[in-house]
């Protein structure tokens, strides 16, 4: 882990154990979650949590390394953050029901190509502060965080077969099983 000085010290401050950070979310046990505010993103270590102040995600991109010409293919390398972003999503439908793959080639789809355009709604903001709280603690060029992003997208389009189906959530809770957590805060 490569941790952004802001977010440093949110963890240091906080006494967050920052491998296990995850981003936390208001909800009720009736489908409702609630993100006020994208730019300050909720991050827990299933304990504690703290509050972290993002203005773009742009700003969260370090180096210019190019992605691997394979990213398609989930790399190696590249798999825990695969995981990052897909195992929180899970904690998310766990929330809200799960989302179909239409709605997550969109999401997936807009934070590829504008990651700081507007929101799409309370899952398109929880992915977004997902990929912040990604870049906060990996170092990732705004290349390899597009083309990771886009491998996802890939995803979606894969799994989604009918008009609206849930195919890549089922697929993402079949391969993970319970190796998610969940994060939320009661409203």
């Amino acid at each position: 882990m490569d941790l952004v000085p802001s977010l440093r010290d949110v963890v240091r401050n906080a006494g967050l154990q920052a491998v296990k950070l995850s981003v936390a979310f208001e909800a009720d046990r009736k489908g409702h979650a609630r993100i006020l505010d994208k730019h300050r993103v909720a991050v827990s270590d299933g304990e504690k949590h703290a509050f972290w102040s993002v203005p773009s995600l742009e700003q969260l991109f370090r180096g210019d390394r190019p992605p691997p010409a394979d990213m398609d293919h989930y790399p190696e390398e590249y798999t825990p953050h695969f995981f990052f972003i897909e195992s929180q999503l899970l904690t998310l439908c766990d929330a809200m029901g799960d989302r179909s793959d239409q709605e997550l080639e969109e999401i997936y789809f807009a934070l590829r190509r504008r990651p700081d355009g507007r929101s799409l709604g309370v899952a398109h903001d929880f992915v977004w502060e997902v990929s912040a709280l990604l870049l906060g603690c990996h170092a990732l060029s705004s290349a390899e965080f597009t083309a990771l992003i886009g491998a996802l997208v890939q995803s979606t389009r894969k799994w989604g077969l009918r008009p609206i189906s849930r195919n890549y959530v089922g697929y993402l809770r079949k391969t993970f099983g319970q190796a998610h957590s969940s994060s939320f805060l009661p409203v």
